[in-house]
């Protein structure tokens, strides 16, 4: 049996004007930017349950824009789209937790506090990652894998990308 942990979004933001300001740099634009254009996925574990990401993280209500970090459904992919000035930018996951409005650290994934019993384990293409979480950087199809456990998957999941991507 599989148990979804959902995370809610938002971060205290109300107003639909505020919604748009850039977060860590990271504009909302109108349309897609796609002289920069590639993709990372991202898995959260919880306990050995999947955390989902919501669909149109970074995509505010109305599509009126699309912040050049962003997902478009639930699966954990990440759209890095950006204009052709922020060419040579390392977009991280650092830069998508800001424009998801959630923590990345050590001692917290979202709204999933880390201590206490539990600890977070990080892998990046399968290999075991020890530095702070949100200083990685995405490439095209980097595959991040945060648990928070006990217990652990192991070996972490890997994603199988579908075609076209």
């Amino acid at each position: 049996m599989i148990i979804w942990y959902r995370v809610q979004t938002g971060g205290g933001t109300n107003s639909a004007q505020a919604s748009v300001q850039p977060v860590a740099s990271v504009q909302c634009q109108n349309g897609e930017q796609l002289a920069v254009h590639y993709h990372a996925h991202v898995d959260i574990l919880y306990k050995n349950q999947p955390v989902i990401i919501p669909a149109n993280t970074g995509i505010p209500a109305g599509g009126s824009c699309l912040y050049w970090l962003h997902t478009h459904d639930e699966t954990g992919i990440i759209h890095i789209e950006a204009p052709k000035p922020q060419a040579n930018r390392k977009f991280t996951l650092g830069d998508f937790f800001a424009v998801w409005r959630q923590p990345l650290s050590r001692s917290k994934v979202a709204t999933i506090p880390v201590g206490s019993g539990n600890d977070l384990k990080v892998w990046v293409n399968g290999v075991p990652y020890a530095g702070d979480p949100s200083k990685i950087v995405l490439t095209e199809k980097e595959q991040v894998v945060l648990e928070i456990g006990p217990p652990y998957t192991d070996p972490p999941p890997t994603f199988n990308w579908p075609a076209g991507l």
